[in-house]
């Protein structure tokens, strides 16, 4: 799930047969679903704010995405209705689930984490370092607007990456950046968000150049009902870097460039 929200929902309060307003952090919930609640679970997570704080707990762990699905968990759901005490019941599930999804993080940090091996890096980047460009045509038929891809060394394990895609709905992502190659066997874009942090991780599939984001945070580089994931570029696409000097120069790149050797320069200082 990308953005935490508070969510203003109608509780309604039986034993005093009237209804008041209330503000709790339910992540995954929807206005809607507190509105009217179809179960006791439901109820529970719309008015129980330690419910909402533990679900919220877990909202920045590293490398996992928890979607609505994650919350609206309908065969626990199912479960907690048939006790006496959905609350508890919930309580005990969630706190189930999220050992889970610490497991998973820390699995996860092991693979995206630690840096690769330097040569595998030098070699896929001299494979699909360059510029890919192709054209997209947009709902109103506007002609120019393109997808592009530059990919620029900047070390034997590290690239620069501009990634401007245009959508046929008229939305676009934007992302520049450094990605460097890890453990997982590719190189991963890094996010300098604290929290919620993109992981944008570039593949090449036979001739084929794909993205993939393993935590749905990298939507906040897109407008809405686009994705960085969306669109592949083959070799036969990639043109040499002409322009190098002045993409070194582009304010973009200096600061991906200095945002990556603090990072390194911080790593060598860290006993």
């Amino acid at each position: 799930m990308g953005k935490r929200a508070v969510i203003t929902f109608l509780a309604v309060v039986l034993a005093s047969g009237g209804a008041e307003a209330a503000e709790v952090p339910v992540p995954g919930l929807t206005p809607a679903d507190c509105q009217a609640p179809t179960s006791a679970s439901v109820q529970a997570l719309c008015t129980d704010p330690s419910l909402g704080q533990l679900i919220d707990s877990v909202q920045d762990v590293p490398y996992v995405r928890l979607g609505r699905a994650w919350t609206v968990d309908e065969a626990m759901f199912q479960r907690c209705d048939a006790t006496l005490d959905a609350r508890a019941c919930l309580d005990r599930e969630y706190r189930v689930k999220i050992k889970a999804v610490q497991a998973e993080s820390a699995k996860r940090a092991m693979a995206y984490a630690p840096d690769g091996s330097k040569a595998d890096a030098k070699a896929l980047l001299a494979r699909i370092a360059g510029i890919y460009r192709h054209p997209v045509k947009t709902a109103d038929g506007a002609h120019g607007a393109e997808d592009v891809l530059q990919v620029t060394p900047v070390a034997d394990g590290a690239a620069y990456l501009d990634m401007r895609l245009s959508f046929h709905n008229g939305q676009s992502c934007t992302l520049t950046g450094i990605a460097e190659y890890k453990k997982i066997g590719s190189f991963v874009f890094q996010d300098p968000a604290p929290t919620q942090r993109c992981l944008l991780t570039m593949t090449l599939s036979g001739d084929e150049v794909g993205f993939s984001d393993p935590t749905g945070a990298c939507a906040k580089f897109c407008g809405e009902h686009a994705s960085l994931t969306a669109e592949t570029f083959v070799l036969k696409q990639k043109k040499k870097l002409r322009t190098l000097p002045a993409v070194q120069q582009s304010p973009a790149y200096q600061e991906a460039l200095q945002a990556y050797q603090a990072r390194h320069a911080t790593a060598k200082a860290t006993p």
